[in-house]
């Protein structure tokens, strides 16, 4: 499980004897806490690919595939030109992300070093949570919403961006193609998963049949399923489905295909908010690779600067970051159960 980029963390010029033997202390500290895997370290590596940036922003292009090669009727009859047109593009931007916390004079005085360590460590894991939470954010918007949501909203900010680089929800019934403008292609279902595995059979199948920008059936294969934290049913079917050597839901003694050809992964920030409510997203791991998929940018990994406030006596650590999110394909992901979209008969 990789960890999260790794944390720069220094103090501002410290003169104060006072501080500046536990101010070290926490550094290290801080830092060593970053080693430690989590939950939101997995489901950030697991679903996206992380990259580092070192621009305001990172922009994404594709071009559409060349189409089949021809059969010439005569001998020495000429090529037929096949033209290579540029596809959508997609601009992913970072946002700065900031967290401050205090420890007294008095506390660092009478030698409160577990109280000390478990303010840095409630940082970093704030800090790596809220890159999970951000990434769940945006995978999410569409689950539950009535409509179309082509942003989302996040720590009480508007406006962030959860489109593909087509322009339309990462989710949506209508992505369209770039050769045949006329032709669109539905990742969103309202259908429920159910209690075997019928539909999930259906779904990866259209999966499998997407088509790219020139018109082509990609043929991608889907192994990941992605749930809320917060669906205890929807958790144990799939489990079954996936594990199980006999079929799921059914009295004759038939083969489980899919036994050992899932990856289920347990969303931790994704909470549904009703109880009749249980989505869930399929999605291709190769396809989430060589079409970038889902992209998540380290702009600037956690730095914590620590330094004394003058007013108090206190220390003070202001944490500061900055990441992005976005999505420049669709095609490597199909939510299911959705409260909008397509519904299969």
């Amino acid at each position: 499980m990789p960890h999260v980029p790794g944390i720069v963390s220094k103090n501002a010029g410290l003169a104060d004897d006072t501080w500046n033997v536990n101010a070290q202390m926490m550094e290290a500290y801080i830092n060593d806490v970053n080693t430690e895997k989590s939950n939101y370290d997995s489901f950030v590596s697991d679903v996206f690919n992380v990259k580092k940036s070192k621009r305001f922003g990172e922009k994404i292009g594709s071009v559409t595939t060349f189409s089949d090669f021809v059969p010439t009727a005569a001998d020495g009859a000429s090529a037929a030109l096949d033209d290579i047109i540029g596809g959508p593009t997609k601009t992913i931007q970072h946002t700065t992300f900031k967290k401050l916390f205090r420890i007294t004079r008095e506390m660092n005085e009478d030698n409160e070093v577990d109280l000390m360590q478990s303010k840095a460590r409630g940082m970093v894991q704030s800090y790596k949570r809220t890159r999970a939470n951000f990434a769940s954010a945006a995978l999410t918007a569409n689950a539950e919403a009535a409509t179309t949501q082509t942003t989302f909203s996040f720590g009480g900010v508007n406006g962030f961006d959860c489109t593909s680089a087509d322009g339309k929800a990462i989710f949506a019934v209508d992505h369209p193609q770039v050769t045949d403008t006329s032709a669109t292609q539905s990742n969103i279902f309202t259908n429920a998963f159910g209690s075997d595995d019928q539909m999930l059979h259906r779904l990866a199948n259209i999966g499998r049949n997407y088509k790219n920008n020139t018109g082509l059936v990609m043929g991608y294969t889907y192994d990941i399923i992605i749930i809320p934290s917060n669906t205890p049913e929807l958790e144990r079917v799939v489990k079954k489905i996936i594990r199980s050597e006999l079929q799921v839901g059914s009295d004759y003694n038939d083969v489980n295909v899919n036994k050992g050809l899932w990856k289920l992964i347990i969303d931790p920030s994704w909470q549904v908010s009703s109880a009749d409510a249980a989505p869930y997203i399929l999605m291709s791991s190769q396809a989430n690779k060589e079409l970038l998929g889902n992209k998540f940018y380290d702009r600037v990994s956690l730095d914590v600067t620590g330094d004394v406030d003058i007013t108090t006596n206190d220390m003070i650590w202001n944490g500061y970051s900055r990441f992005s999110a976005g999505f420049t394909s669709w095609q490597h992901m199909i939510l299911g159960g959705a409260a909008h979209g397509t519904t299969l008969t």
